[in-house]
């Protein structure tokens, strides 16, 4: 009868550090997992969430996560739309703790998503990367590799001949923001 308890106490020893051994693998694995995390994965699981995001310039924006991608999120505020880039943003808040990968095997750049709106005739509100606030506003009309060429308008009014205030072109590293104006959304 002793016998049996000192192999029963051996076994159930030997089942509890077998045990053991594996919850610390599944932890490790766990942690491996979430090491490859993206911020974009991390973010597309707040798809639907009302974030607060504040970017590397100190502007901050409050609204509905609706889009992620690996170079730039859409989020809906205020009636508007606005496109940040991933890689201006300081911090967000909100987020919570969902994940998920890419919906699809495709995705759209930075520079694919400005063509869009480029093709759409869209008035924009352009943030500038700069030590002191920098607004632009007015229609994207080309997109390069690494530039946006913007014609600029004058407050409340649309594109018309009369209306231009001139031809920019900004490095798209230098946007800050892509916001819709009131009256268009994207």
């Amino acid at each position: 009868m002793r016998w049996e308890l000192l192999f029963g106490d051996l076994e159930a020893q030997l089942h509890a550090a077998t045990q053991q051994d594996l919850e610390r693998q599944i932890n490790e694995l766990a942690r491996v997992e979430a090491s490859q995390l993206t911020l974009a994965e991390v973010l597309r699981g707040a798809v639907g969430s009302r974030l607060s995001v504040v970017m590397r310039n100190g502007t901050a924006f409050h609204g509905e996560m609706r889009k992620v991608e690996p170079q730039w999120v859409l989020l809906h505020e205020d009636g508007r739309s606005v496109l940040l880039p991933l890689a201006k943003i300081l911090r967000m808040q909100g987020t919570g703790q969902g994940r998920a990968g890419a919906p699809s095997k495709i995705s759209f750049t930075l520079a694919a998503a400005l063509r869009i709106l480029t093709r759409n005739r869209s008035s924009v509100v352009i943030e500038l990367d700069s030590g002191r606030p920098s607004i632009v506003r007015g229609v994207l009309d080309q997109v390069g590799a690494d530039y946006v060429q913007l014609m600029q308008l004058a407050d409340g009014v649309s594109r018309d001949r009369g209306n231009t205030q001139g031809s920019i072109v900004v490095p798209i590293e230098a946007l800050v923001s892509i916001a819709s104006s009131p009256d268009n959304e994207f």
